[in-house]
């Protein structure tokens, strides 16, 4: 058994916050803490507990201890309500922060929780370290803050489609991240600037998942002085704007997207970044119109109106890349493309990424799968125990010594057309 405390903290409300959490099993203790530098309370009360679940690594029977009522109550008592209601209180309105609170209804599902209330600020002791920890990423929100003033002056930063080309996409600097008791990466520093396609390449545990997660915002660096962490140019962006940006298929999300969902919606979901549509979401006509014609291009129209959990692993996968391009964003991340596709379905898929790239969209291709790289791709990163061991151009990082290193097997390589694959021996 598990206990996990957890708090939140807000200067403002709305206003720079902090979130923090004490895990303990047995006599070992994990402290995570995070921040963001526009946000509400209850949103760091929330998402305190999604990154503390977030880091248990299987299925786990564990106490959580919060003093927020509203966290307590909402997940024990509200949240059936509001999803019968398809996300919707019972005066109708939607449910404020209900990206959070989905995220956390996924994630319990996979434990065995039970849900206590403590009086904050009584003196309960794990609930004063969790406070400590929250104001901890407080303050860290507050240097982001403080930094984004000194760059430009009293306008506040926000995600932009107008970017500076001269910054890289993605810029990662010193940055130090958990996930449970593990340091997946330490003093871990990364680029990727518009234009620039690169694959990702590593054995599983290597760090590659949580490269992915960290560009989601679904796990946070530590929060250190020389850390910094840019998208776009920004230090600090709303990360649902960013993920429209972003297009991203991996396979959390094709395991987690419900299976009810029509084909139609899940192309139309991506307009909102959410799993399947709700009554809420509005969609115009030219948001209509760019569905059909990504699923025309996709070959899926007659599939529309198909349930997600009826569709072949394929099928699935053409739907969820029609969500990540139904918005037209300038980056696709894609995680395993085509793992579990037959030859044909791999193929096609490959085209298809092909076609983007040849459209003007940098691609981040991550995988353990050479054949998965396409021509277009140049620079190839290799990722190994939370480092990276070798960052450069295809032709000299795909040798056969480099590669039968870096898995820890002796493997040959073969060319053909500017693709690679690679065979044992």
């Amino acid at each position: 058994m598990i206990d996990i405390y957890t708090d939140g903290a807000c200067s403002g409300n709305p206003g720079p916050g902090g979130w923090g959490a004490l895990l303990r099993a047995g006599g070992k203790e994990t402290e995570l803490c995070g921040g963001e530098p526009g946000t509400t309370n209850n949103r760091m009360e929330l998402l305190a507990v999604i990154e503390a679940l977030q880091s248990l690594r299987q299925p786990t029977a564990a106490r959580v201890y919060t003093d927020s009522q509203y966290v307590q109550k909402g997940i024990s008592e509200w949240i059936h309500g509001w999803k019968r209601r398809g996300w919707k209180t019972a005066g109708k309105e939607p449910v404020k922060n209900e990206d959070l609170w989905r995220r956390l209804d996924t994630l319990v599902s996979g434990h065995q929780l039970e849900w206590h209330w403590v009086r904050g600020h009584n003196g309960h002791p794990e609930n004063e370290r969790a406070d400590a920890l929250a104001r901890a990423g407080l303050e860290q929100a507050r240097k982001v803050e403080r930094l984004g003033s000194a760059l430009v002056g009293d306008v506040p930063l926000k995600a932009s489609s107008k970017r500076d080309h001269s910054c890289p996409i993605l810029h990662i600097q010193h940055a130090t991240v958990y996930r449970g008791d593990t340091c997946v990466f330490s003093d871990f520093s990364f680029a990727l600037h518009e234009g620039e396609h690169a694959a990702v390449l590593g054995p599983n545990g290597a760090g590659k998942s949580t490269l992915l997660k960290l560009l989601s915002g679904e796990v946070h660096a530590m929060p250190k002085d020389e850390t910094r962490m840019t998208l776009f140019g920004e230090e600090h962006w709303n990360v649902w704007d960013v993920r429209k940006q972003i297009g991203v298929v991996s396979h959390d999300l094709q395991r987690e997207y419900l299976i009810c969902a029509e084909g139609l919606n899940v192309i139309l979901s991506g307009f909102y970044a959410s799993n399947d549509t709700y009554d809420y979401q509005q969609f115009s006509k030219t948001q209509m119109t760019k569905a059909y014609e990504v699923m025309e291009e996709l070959g899926i129209v007659d599939l529309s109106g198909r349930r997600f959990g009826h569709l072949s692993t394929g099928e699935q996968r053409r739907f969820l890349l029609g969500r990540a391009l139904v918005h037209d964003p300038p980056v696709l991340v894609l995680d395993e493309p085509t793992s579990g596709l037959d030859l044909k379905a791999c193929f096609q898929y490959l085209d298809f990424l092909r076609t983007q790239i040849a459209k003007g969209k940098t691609v981040l291709l991550v995988t353990h799968h050479l054949h998965e790289i396409p021509p277009e791709i140049d620079r190839v990163i290799f990722f190994k125990d939370g480092k990276i061991v070798a960052d450069g151009s295809k032709s000299t990082v795909l040798a056969n010594d480099r590669v039968s290193r870096l898995f820890d097997s002796t493997i040959t390589l073969v060319q053909a057309n500017g693709w690679y694959q690679a065979l044992p021996g």
